[in-house]
């Protein structure tokens, strides 16, 4: 029996976890990890609506199960509570009771990108203060907020403005080199604390 199953909605979320599962266990907090992730053929909506049909038949090959999916998308609930606890309740009644966990990304995986550190603006190729200013003339992060309030929209921006082009390899890169501990991000935190209490770091 393999440690975990993760279901996500797209490469970009499969690509995150797997880059924080195969390189940032120390910084998770975390032992190493056997796992299997699956990309949802219908990306979010396949995930809100088919989780638990399609990790049903896993119940014995693995201890543990992670869903990861996005808020906004179209015909979503819009609500992160409500649609974890949708799909939770699915999870429970087929065989996932007390051993999976639902993460919605409020509103989308690029909440995540918004980190304070210095790799963040290096790898966007913009400074901060760059970055804050483009983000104000589109309304995408209004001055009084301490993240963009529409964080795909802005990160578009930049790299249409830089020329670079919109890849999985961004998001590896941002999970290879962005400090972990600091992120407030409720859905991160919600994903760190799950795997803490699964997977422990083993004492030497």
């Amino acid at each position: 029996m393999k440690d975990l199953i993760v279901l996500v909605a797209d490469v970009q979320q499969e690509k995150t976890v797997q880059t924080l599962l195969d390189k940032r266990c120390r910084s998770l907090g975390i032992r190493s990890v056997s796992y299997d992730i699956f990309r949802h053929q219908t990306r979010d909506p396949g995930v809100y609506r088919g989780a638990a049909a399609l990790l049903a038949s896993f119940t014995q090959q693995y201890s543990r199960a992670m869903v990861l999916l996005d808020v906004a998308w179209d015909g979503s609930p819009d609500d992160a509570m409500a649609i974890e606890e949708a799909i939770q309740k699915d999870l429970d009644a087929r065989g996932w009771r007390d051993r999976s966990v639902v993460i919605a990304l409020d509103p989308e995986l690029e909440a995540w990108v918004w980190s304070d550190s210095p790799h963040v603006h290096q790898e966007l190729g913009l400074s901060w203060t760059q970055i804050r200013e483009m983000g104000q003339r589109s309304e995408h992060w209004p001055a009084s907020e301490s993240k963009p309030t529409r964080p795909k929209e802005l990160l578009e921006d930049i790299l249409r403005a830089t020329k670079k082009r919109r890849s999985s390899a961004l998001f590896i890169h941002l999970a290879e080199r962005v400090g972990l501990g600091a992120c407030r991000d409720r859905a991160f935190m919600r994903m760190r604390n799950a795997l803490r209490e699964w997977f422990p770091p083993q004492r030497s």
